[in-house]
């Protein structure tokens, strides 16, 4: 048992308490610091989502002109993967869709996800996409059908799909315009040359002017 005259203990005792008061405000100070850093990273810059199509099947492309109109039969199976990198926040998409180019010309639009589709933090949703029509009216031109008998020859054509729609991110108060464009090259199915197995394709994703997104 120590006396005060022994180092003055009662003073030392005191310097003691004062020490770990301020020991633990710091530690408490740091912790709160690491909890804003973390919410701050986690929720408020958010990532775009990521695209890519895996898989992709054209069992029919066929162009008819009847001048001056033009039109597309066709059936084409994509399977797209839409992933969500951020690691804290879910992502909610509204009106995603693809809109199919030949040439820098639409011929038809399929829907991707219902409206308020939910895609959780760090996860990967994927999409089964089968679309056709008979006669998709589309506006080609002169140099349009060129490219068609073009890649038509050889079997092979490039396709674009341009998604595109808004997403909202968790805890985050406005939607954000999303496009993405994801060139293909599709083979046509029982042409006479080899075939060639579908390459998986990244898919760009365009920068979006609004604020905040």
């Amino acid at each position: 048992m120590c006396e005060c005259d022994d180092c003055e203990c009662c003073g030392c005792f005191g310097e003691y308490r004062r020490f770990v008061c301020g020991f633990c405000i710091g530690l408490a100070i740091i912790a709160a610091v690491a909890v804003i850093i973390v919410l701050v990273v986690g929720y408020g810059h958010a990532a775009q989502p990521r695209f890519a199509v895996e898989d992709a099947t054209l069992t029919r492309f066929a162009l008819a002109t009847t001048s001056p109109s033009t039109a597309i039969s066709y059936n084409l199976t994509l399977t797209l993967a839409v992933r969500n990198p951020n690691w804290a926040m879910g992502a909610t998409f509204r009106n995603l869709d693809a809109a199919y180019l030949f040439d820098g010309q639409r011929f038809d639009r399929v829907a991707v996800a219902g409206d308020d589709y939910v895609l959780p933090a760090r996860k990967t949703a994927v999409f089964r996409i089968a679309s056709g029509a008979d006669a998709a009216n589309v506006v080609l031109g002169s140099a349009g059908v060129r490219a068609y008998r073009k890649q038509s020859a050889k079997g092979v054509f490039d396709v674009e799909a341009a998604l595109s729609g808004q997403v909202k991110y968790q805890l985050h108060s406005s939607w954000c315009r999303l496009e993405a464009r994801c060139p293909l090259k599709l083979q046509l199915a029982g042409h006479d040359d080899a075939a060639v197995a579908f390459q998986k394709t990244s898919c760009e994703v365009l920068r979006s002017s609004q604020r905040g997104c």
